[in-house]
């Protein structure tokens, strides 16, 4: 009531005298008379409220009773038993520290497993061995005395006077005495027998070759015939007593005797000629004895010193006398490997009685000590590193070596091939193959050499499934890949192609690769391993990798993209009938790099006529190719567990198809009439798979002919401008062309193509239909004035509101909105409402309602029925969609159009005031004008007034409290900005004619009474 009081003291105060001042007197005068009023008021309910307390606290009166009153009873302060609290118990002894750390668990100490010794360590252990075993003292002594007769025969040319032939009778009798005596002692001690014999036999070699080398005492016939001699007897010496012993002391000492006795100018052709000698005793040995000591001594000593002299000595003008040497030493001890294995077999008797190659070869590998390991892979190895030193400086020397050693060893192969030495031919078959395949990069360049490597290890590879050989397939599978990597590393960029290399190759390769995958694929489960089929999809990526790289080889970018996107369409037909995930990748990978390829080149064309050019069809291959893969993939992606590979395929080959054609449109044709034709295009391009995929009864094709909206939605996006319309060069004849093929496949394809897709392309169709509309009636309002007006926001407005309203009505459209309702009525009606209703708000607030050359007249102006229009449409049809959008979509309708009408009338008075009284249509100058307040307070008091009786006509109290709520704000309105205008017209206008409303709703509109509320009865509640 205070503020009641308050505001008649502020209108009193100011029609006293039109001054802030004496309004602002008279408001706090009313303010504290309305105060003390509600004190007073206060007081009196507060001394009323004592009065009732007082009586309420006094006790009331009751007589006394005469009877005892019984004792009250004892209250028991004892808790129940189960909550007596319980004794503390003992405080429990700390924790150890370490409680948490684990219980060391009793273990056995494990034995350490004793390290192998190094092959120094024992070489140093052998020694060690022989010399400390049995007799120490007679070994040293022999070792002492060897040494001191070399040295005798090298102080023998340094000054004695005793005749040189004596001093080397000497020596010689000495050696013999050795001999003599060893001999005499054999059966009685019969080791000490053994080191006299080959000391003995030590210092003959030792004198022979130094009376033929340091003095002229023997010719080298007389020489090498002694030698002979020495060596023979040696060997019968060792063989006779079975002295192996004997026999290494020997072959010692005569390796031992050159080195002694050299003086660093001796004849390597002598020196040669004396190893060979040697090795012909333990070559002889070999036959009898499998002493394997001895051949590793001989083999040593051979070669060792060899090597030593030609790095000392060699050149290549000693060749042709060195030559003969290498290849006899080599002969020699190839011929000791192999007697040894002959003879471990013949001692071995327990041979297996199945003679298949699976057993003979399991016995084998049991017995492999009948294979010298050393003597079978040194010589080969040792022999050519040698010979490549030797003859490296002549063409193709080295080539043709290793070729003939892998020649030697693959007769052995086939020599030794069954029987118990079956183990031997394969370990000579596998020397074989590597000196021959040795042979090829020695021979030819990078290229050749990984083409042949790689048909050799296809080869390699089909032999060892066949004979069931793990290692031979392994190595097969390392020389294909070595051979790809030596093939890779040769490519450089062509001139006239895309890259340079022999294409030969490339072919070989890749055949290759395909031929060791496809075995490799059916070959039985057991003949593989685990590995070899995890490898598979590496094989057949290199081998196709290979295949592929034909076209960069021969051709250039652009016929390299073309023949890229053919090889991809082939792979695909391939990995699908052999059902091979691989390929499909490979094919992919391919097809992603054919465009890559175009993309990156020029695609050109120049002045030649359409689409007869390369440029044109590299592109449009690429998408061909894809469109085909895609087909032949069709239902096939799901067997081979790879879902929509077909459709991102042709997602590819519509991407490409759809570049092709537009570039080449774009290139021929002019730029007015470039969105005709792209239109054209689009639209030409649809029917085509349109009837494809009805003939085919492809779903992803169908589907995919529903993109044409999209489509041509970018080319709108593209070509629109200021006064771009749809009909203008042809355009017409290509919408219709558009819209057309659009609705077929909509009809045609409704039981093919996806349902989601069908349903966005209607939605899009229309929205693209009433689009075209707008921007035909938007240019054509726009030729009647060249002014910012408002013609150009009406024609945006037409299509869409009239189609809002026609789809609210209650009646049965036909085809298509009648097959999808929810489509039309809803998907594509709701955005289209959301956007007319922006288009209001914007058209409202930034239009002056200009429409020359008609004058403005509020209501019937075409911007004023236009937004009508738009707002009726919105509404119609968001009542129409109340059920399937929501039970509150009315309420909301409701309260927007409300809010949206109320904009429209105070805009609208805005405009009235800029056309008839002359405002400036700016916010900030309308709001200064009293002719624009005056006519808002009238027209915001003429809506409140409609609300307040359609509110008490129809008893909705809500909507009556919306006008009072008006109506409060055009008062303070009056009194916050009317007020100020002393004296204006406007502000007698605008108080007169809102009191005079108000007076009219105070009489017709009074409050409706609230809403009865059913009472809620409650069942069996007492009162």
């Amino acid at each position: 009531m205070q503020w009641m009081f308050m505001l008649i003291g502020l209108v009193l105060g100011w029609a006293l005298d039109e001054s802030f001042s004496d309004a602002g007197f008279g408001a706090l005068l009313g303010l504290g008379i309305g105060q003390a009023i509600r004190l007073s008021h206060l007081g009196s309910a507060l001394k009323a409220l004592e009065q009732r307390l007082a009586l309420l606290e006094k006790p009331p009166q009751v007589e006394p009773s005469m009877a005892e009153p019984a004792p009250a009873p004892e209250l028991v302060w004892e808790l129940p038993a189960e909550l007596q609290s319980t004794p503390a118990p003992e405080p429990s002894p700390p924790l150890p520290d370490d409680l948490w750390k684990p219980a060391a668990v009793a273990r056995e100490a494990e034995p350490e497993i004793p390290r192998s010794p190094t092959l120094i360590e024992r070489a140093i252990g052998a020694a060690r061995n022989w010399l400390l075993g049995g007799n120490t003292v007679l070994r040293v002594g022999v070792v002492l005395l060897f040494l001191g007769l070399a040295f005798l025969l090298r102080y023998a040319t340094e000054g004695m006077v005793v005749p040189i032939e004596l001093r080397y009778a000497g020596v010689a009798a000495c050696a013999l005495g050795l001999l003599g005596l060893g001999w005499w002692l054999r059966l009685r001690r019969g080791s000490y027998a053994l080191i006299l014999q080959g000391a003995g036999i030590a210092v003959l070699y030792l004198t022979v070759f130094a009376a033929m080398r340091l003095h002229p005492l023997l010719d080298p016939s007389a020489a090498l015939g002694l030698l002979v001699a020495v060596t023979v007897f040696s060997a019968i010496l060792a063989i006779t007593q079975d002295a192996i012993g004997l026999a290494c002391a020997a072959a010692l000492g005569g390796f031992a005797a050159p080195i002694l006795a050299s003086t660093g100018e001796g004849n390597h052709v002598a020196l040669f000629s004396y190893f060979a000698l040697l090795n012909a005793g333990i070559l002889a040995i070999a036959w009898f004895k499998a002493w394997r000591l001895l051949n590793v001594i001989g083999f040593a000593g051979t070669f060792g010193i060899g090597f030593a002299w030609g790095i000392r000595s060699y050149t290549p003008e000693l060749l042709w006398s060195t030559e003969p040497f290498l290849i006899l030493f080599f002969l020699m001890y190839l011929a000791i490997g192999l007697l040894f294995a002959r003879r471990k077999l013949l001692e071995t008797a327990d041979a297996p009685a199945d003679d298949s190659r699976a057993a003979l070869l399991r016995w084998s590998a049991a017995k492999g000590d009948y294979v010298d390991g050393g003597l079978l892979f040194g010589p080969p190895l040792v022999a050519f590193g040698l010979q490549f030193t030797l003859v490296q400086h002549l063409a193709f020397a080295p080539a043709f070596s290793a070729l003939a050693l892998g020649i030697i060893y693959m007769v052995l192969a086939r020599v030794l091939s069954g029987g118990r030495t079956v183990l031997l031919a394969e370990t000579c078959l596998a020397l074989g193959v590597i000196f021959a395949s040795l042979a090829i990069p020695l021979g030819l360049d990078a290229r050749w050499t990984a083409a042949a490597w790689a048909v050799e290890g296809a080869g390699i590879l089909w032999l060892g499934l066949r004979q069931q050989r793990s290692l031979a397939r392994a190595f097969g599978l390392l020389l294909q890949l070595g051979s790809a990597l030596a093939f890779l590393s040769e490519l450089d960029v062509g001139e006239h192609t895309l890259l340079d290399g022999a294409a030969l190759g490339a072919l070989l390769l890749g055949v290759a690769l395909l031929f060791s995958f496809q075995q490799l694929r059916t070959a039985a489960l057991e003949q593989t391993s685990k590995w070899e089929r995890q490898g598979l999809p590496v094989l057949a990526g290199l081998g196709l990798g290979f295949v592929y790289l034909l076209a960069p080889l021969l051709v250039a970018e652009q016929g390299t993209a073309i023949s890229w996107a053919l090889a991809g369409l082939v792979t695909v037909f391939v990995g699908v009938s052999i059902a091979s995930r691989t390929f499909l990748f490979c094919a992919l990978g391919v097809q992603v790099l054919a465009g890559a390829l175009v993309a990156l080149t020029s695609w050109g064309g120049g002045e030649l006529p359409a689409f007869r050019h390369i440029g044109f069809w590299a592109p449009m291959l690429v998408g061909l190719a894809a469109f085909v893969g895609a087909w032949r993939l069709r239902g096939s992606d799901r067997r081979l567990k790879l879902p929509h590979v077909s459709n991102g395929l042709l997602a590819w080959g519509a991407a490409w198809w759809v570049l092709a054609l537009n570039h080449e449109v774009l290139r021929f044709t002019p730029p007015e009439l470039q969105a005709t034709f792209l239109l054209a295009a689009a639209a030409a391009s649809a029917a085509l798979w349109m009837l494809l995929a009805l003939r085919l009864r492809w779903a992803a094709l169908g589907t995919l002919c529903l993109l044409l909206m999209p489509a041509v939605a970018l080319v709108v996006l593209v070509s629109l401008h200021r006064y771009y319309h749809p009909a203008a060069e042809w355009g017409w004849l290509a919408w219709l062309a558009v819209f057309a093929v659009h609705f077929i496949a909509l009809r045609y394809l409704a039981d093919l193509a996806a349902a989601k897709a069908l349903s966005v392309a209607h939605v899009l169709g229309c929205w693209m239909l009433i689009g075209m509309l707008a921007l035909e009636l938007r240019y054509g309002l726009l030729v009647l004035s060249v002014q910012y007006n408002a013609w150009r926001w009406l024609g945006w407005a037409i299509f869409p509101s009239l189609y809002l309203i026609a789809i609210a009505a209650p009646r049965q459209w036909p085809w298509p909105l009648s097959a999808y309702p929810r489509e039309y009525r809803l998907l594509a009606a709701l955005p289209l409402a959301a956007l007319m209703l922006v288009w209001f708000w914007l058209a409202n607030m930034f239009s002056d309602g200009t429409a020359r050359p008609l004058p403005y007249v509020p209501l019937l102006n075409p911007l004023d029925l236009g937004l009508l229009f738009a707002l009726l449409g919105v509404y119609l049809w968001a009542r129409s969609a109340a059920p399937q959008l929501g039970g509150r979509t009315p309420w909301i309708a409701q309260g927007v159009a409300g809010v949206s009408l109320f904009a429209f009338f105070t805009a609208l008075v805005m405009r009235a005031a800029h056309h008839w009284g002359g405002v400036p249509f700016d916010l900030d100058a309308l709001l200064d004008s009293m002719l624009v307040q005056a006519g808002l307070s009238i027209v915001w008091t003429l809506i409140a007034l409609g609300l307040m009786i359609g509110g008490h006509l129809r008893n909705r109290r809500e909507v009556w409290l919306v006008g009072a709520v008006l109506i409060g704000v055009v008062v303070a309105k009056l009194f916050l900005v009317e007020l100020s205008n002393r004296g204006g017209l406007e502000r007698i206008v605008s108080f007169i004619g809102v009191g005079g409303l108000l007076l009219v709703v105070g009489y017709f509109a009074p409050l409706p009474p609230k809403r009865s509320e059913p009472e809620i009865q409650t069942q069996g509640a007492s009162s």
